[in-house]
């Protein structure tokens, strides 16, 4: 066996081992919710200047403080600046990737800002934000093995925590 033949075994382990995991990963990538509802234009709670007001203020602190954070992290899969890796244009990879952002966006897209686009009401967003870091879900895992600086750190986490409590008290 020569070298050549090495390397391409080699290749192809990795390419195999790589369509596994985000083949097993794409499956369970949305903790079992269901996102096949059309996405819709964020549902406007209350429609008046008061509500307005406070989807204002709770913007301008998203835009301080968490959207640095989200842009960080979430914004490859529900944002509309997503950073496409080294391995997108391998066949097989590349449908798995765009399949997952096209989803990832019908549960929530944050490319329009506060309140985000997405199917639920802004509090049910705040609160499936809320859920999904302090379960540490979000990313997922099989996002952060190729990206392991996406990982939101603990002050991070403290930040945005902060940011979702405060919001939705406003909007109580």
């Amino acid at each position: 066996m020569g070298s050549e033949d090495y390397l391409i075994g080699g290749f192809l382990k990795v390419l195999l081992l790589l369509f596994i995991l985000t083949t097993t990963f794409h499956v369970c990538g949305h903790g079992g919710e269901d996102h096949s509802k059309d996405v819709k234009q964020p549902k406007v709670v209350k429609a008046n200047a008061e509500i307005e007001e406070k989807y204002i203020r709770i913007n301008q602190e998203y835009l301080k403080t968490v959207k640095p954070i989200f842009q960080k992290s979430c914004f490859d899969c529900h944002g509309n600046t997503t950073v496409y890796p080294w391995y997108y244009k391998i066949p097989g990879v590349k449908q798995l990737i765009d399949s997952d952002i096209k989803e990832s966006k019908k549960h929530l897209d944050f490319s329009k800002d506060f309140p985000f686009v997405s199917h639920e009401t802004p509090i049910k967003d705040l609160d499936a934000i809320g859920k999904s870091i302090k379960n540490d879900s979000m990313p997922p895992f099989r996002y952060l093995i190729m990206h392991g600086d996406k990982k939101l750190t603990k002050d991070e986490v403290k930040q945005v925590d902060k940011w979702i409590r405060e919001s939705k008290e406003m909007l109580k």
